[in-house]
């Protein structure tokens, strides 16, 4: 069964928003929780209560919506929607995750919002995980590099960078670059092990050698902790502080 989402949606266009409200009401665990055509009035709503998608227009007059999206904290799931496909790119480097291009169909919108239900459902396990999956003691990942299929032991692995189409697996001896996503490696990996802290970094647990100012020091490195991925970082640190 679906979880219930509660959403809002910001468009100066009225008739955009009559949409959005139309197509949320065919949905029954969608409930909308508002409408707004100036972004500024969304903030306290967005601040004060749970919301977990948001739909949300590109150009409007007060802000355009990528920079509003820029200024919010923690912002919940977004959907851009829009008539101008050139802001595409610029929406998914701002962690939108669809793109509705005007004039869209319930059957579009519908997938988008299914896409919306499977993210949730996919941050709910990993912000409650609870570490207790042991792996057995040489334990490894196979993974392609060009031509060849090379073995990392896990716990060799410090951290992992994405980069679009590939993943960088860093290890205490070498950097191996192999074709892979960051979802695809995070599911071959022991979530008691490893945990996702940045849209484009995985990190080993037991490799943590401090947190300063909201980066994991490992070594030399510094990664960040992405927004999205922060209470459930510091709720599994939690767990094993001493």
């Amino acid at each position: 069964m679906n979880p219930k989402l509660n959403c809002i949606a910001i468009d100066d266009e009225t008739p955009a928003l009559d949409l959005i409200s139309d197509f949320c009401s065919r949905i029954p665990f969608l409930n909308l929780s508002g409408c707004f055509t100036n972004p500024f009035d969304a903030v306290p709503v967005l601040n004060s209560d749970k919301i977990d998608l948001l739909f949300l227009d590109v150009r409007m007059p007060q802000i355009s919506g990528i920079d509003f999206l820029r200024t919010l904290y923690n912002p919940p799931l977004i959907i851009i929607t829009t008539a101008h496909s050139e802001y595409a790119y610029e929406g998914y480097e701002n962690n939108a995750i669809d793109f509705l291009l005007k004039p869209f169909t319930f059957e579009r919108f519908s997938r988008a919002v299914n896409k919306a239900i499977q993210h949730l459902n996919m941050k709910i396990p990993v912000e409650n995980q609870e570490y207790d999956n042991p792996v057995p003691a040489g334990k490894s990942l196979m993974v392609k590099v060009e031509y060849s299929t090379v073995r990392i032991g896990l716990n060799d692995i410090l951290y992992i960078e994405g980069l679009k189409d590939y993943v960088k697996i860093f290890t205490e001896g070498k950097l191996v670059l192999t074709k892979a996503t960051m979802k695809n490696i995070m599911a071959k990996l022991p979530s008691n092990l490893f945990y996702r802290v940045h849209k484009s970094y995985i990190v080993a647990v037991d490799k943590i050698d401090m947190i300063e100012n909201s980066r994991i020091v490992i070594g030399n490195q510094r990664i960040p902790i992405g927004e999205s991925f922060r209470t459930g970082f510091f709720k599994m640190l939690n767990r094993n502080l001493i």
